[in-house]
């Protein structure tokens, strides 16, 4: 009995080996070849766009707090600030525009003194050195007031101004600069 253990343990299980490939093998090469085609074409993962990300997802307007009771006179123009909003994506309907950095609304009452054409194409936020005009595309977007806007006698309305900010500029200290030929205004905005 002992002898056939023997036995069966020299010869018993022979060892497994690895079959060997031809690397000859025309099905060998094919598919060698498609792995190399597939990892030069794959293309590379690309990095998520925060623009497109921020256009996707749009949020809700965040009303900033502005300082109570800040009025002027820019002219026979008087004016006083409304409301200051700020946000990533503004527009109107079908059209919207988005940004990584900030879009600031900023609405203020106005009423004329006289008929008169005011100009608010100059206006301005500014704090310390940084300085930013009118977001031109973001005013027709939104739909935003005239820039050039037209006063009869007597006449209140809002105006409706758009700047794009960083979002550094956004804190205590930012003002709006509206100017005129005759004076020129500057309202506290935080």
């Amino acid at each position: 009995m002992r002898l056939l253990l023997g036995l069966l343990l020299l010869c018993g299980c022979p060892k497994k080996e690895q079959p060997e490939f031809d690397p000859n093998d025309r099905l060998l090469q094919k598919m060698k070849e498609e792995q190399e085609r597939l990892a030069r074409t794959r293309a590379p993962v690309a990095e998520p766009d925060p623009l497109a990300e921020i256009a996707a997802r749009p949020g809700k307007p965040e009303t900033l707090g502005i300082p109570s009771g800040v009025a002027a006179d820019l002219g026979p123009v008087s004016l006083t600030l409304v409301e200051v909003q700020q946000s990533q994506t503004v527009g109107s309907g079908k059209v919207s525009l988005s940004t990584t950095d900030k879009f600031l609304k900023v609405t203020l009452d106005a009423t004329s003194k006289k008929q008169l054409d005011l100009d608010l194409s100059g206006a301005t936020l500014a704090i310390d050195d940084h300085v930013i005009r009118v977001a031109r595309d973001a005013q027709r977007a939104a739909r935003g007031s005239e820039l050039l806007a037209q006063f009869n006698e007597g006449e209140h309305r809002q105006l409706v101004l758009y700047f794009e900010a960083p979002d550094e500029m956004i804190r205590k200290g930012l003002k709006i600069i509206l100017t005129t030929t005759e004076s020129r205004v500057e309202l506290p905005l935080q």
